[in-house]
């Protein structure tokens, strides 16, 4: 996914600053506490350490109970009776199995269709094209067939949030917007007029026990044990909640109240106070000072709400701190739109490196 404030790129920049920062006999435990999607917490997975991954929005929840929480690719082996033949007994035939079943399924008129396609919002209030009509009722017979799935007790909870995590990667290569979902574009781009298809996903193997939670970060970090803890807090007035409802929607399939042009759900329990100037810094502070980890990370940039010289200057008076830079393209959901205008093409990249005093 082209998420606001992915670290994909940066990989290597906070792997290598990370583990030069903290001490290599106290590196288990990772605390990724505003993971996202996640791609943070897959790489200290694939480096061997136990990963612990929250964040509040369910979509991100499903997507790391997923390539976080799953450590073996899942067998599915009580939908045997779904299919004319056998698997053979593999896991991954299964999977394809289970995959090709679902994407073979006949599209319905469900929520997804009614809510965010013109087919099914044309002659109201507010017609939306966050899909095309096609894709729209295939993600809502495959969300619906998941969720029957799961009721019957055909499917583990490791298996459910799999092939969660599979639609919510799908129909975001399908959308037809501009890589967030604040708004939805006017015309269907050619990327959105594929069709839907669910894919496998990259399971990264281990032995370690993962933890995933879905629950405000500032009051995990002080009950949760880890060595590390890594923050990457929203850097501007920006609200994930807003720019990802719809993911939201499909991630809960609730049938929420629906407002406005976008089709925005009802928000407020999921308001990131890192989105107010008023409020960041203070709210940084608070979970630094009641964290638990010895080594605590925060990723920020030049143009976030928080300056510079005042996190580093907060972060001192916890312990031994330290600032590490690298230049990073800047995010942009809206590159075909010509009349846009941006500061520069990059801003500087923070990771404010902390080791908390005894």
């Amino acid at each position: 996914m082209n998420y606001i404030g992915s670290k994909r790129s940066l990989l290597p920049f906070l792997e290598r600053h990370i583990l030069e920062f903290s001490s290599p006999e106290t590196n288990r435990a990772f605390f990724d506490v505003f993971a996202g999607t996640g791609a943070v917490g897959r790489h200290f997975k694939k480096l061997g350490f136990q990963v612990i991954s929250n964040d509040i929005q369910h979509y991100s929840y499903c997507l790391n109970r997923a390539y976080i929480g799953i450590n073996r690719p899942p067998a599915f082996c009580k939908l045997a009776n779904f299919f004319s033949d056998s698997a053979n007994g593999l896991p991954d035939k299964a999977i394809d199995r289970v995959l090709d079943y679902l994407n073979r399924l006949a599209g319905c008129e469900g929520f997804v269709y009614r809510n965010y396609c013109l087919g099914g919002t044309v002659g109201t209030e507010f017609p939306r094209q966050y899909f095309t009509d096609e894709n729209g009722k295939l993600c809502d017979a495959i969300r619906l067939q998941i969720e029957k799935w799961r009721q019957d007790k055909l499917i583990s909870d490791n298996e459910y949030f799999y092939l969660l995590a599979s639609l919510i990667e799908a129909v975001d290569k399908v959308a037809n917007t501009a890589s967030v979902y604040g708004a939805f574009l006017k015309r269907i781009k050619p990327s959105a007029q594929k069709s839907l298809k669910l894919e496998r996903l990259d399971i990264i193997p281990s032995q370690k026990k993962h933890q995933v939670y879905q629950q405000p970060g500032a009051s995990l970090a002080r009950s949760v044990a880890c060595d590390i803890l890594y923050i990457d807090p929203p850097y501007n007035q920006r609200q994930y909640a807003t720019n990802y409802h719809v993911l939201e929607t499909i991630a809960r399939y609730d049938s929420p109240p629906l407002y406005g042009v976008t089709g925005l759900r009802d928000y407020e329990h999921q308001k990131s106070d890192f989105c107010y100037r008023s409020k960041a810094l203070k709210s940084l502070e608070s979970l630094i000072q009641n964290a638990t980890a010895r080594y605590i990370f925060l990723s920020y940039n030049s143009e976030g709400l928080m300056p510079e010289q005042e996190v580093i200057s907060m972060m001192k008076r916890y312990g031994k701190a330290e600032l590490r830079q690298a230049a990073h393209r800047r995010f942009r959901a809206d590159v075909n739109r010509a009349s846009r205008r941006y500061k520069a093409d990059q801003v500087t990249e923070y990771l404010f490196c902390l080791e908390k005093l005894a």
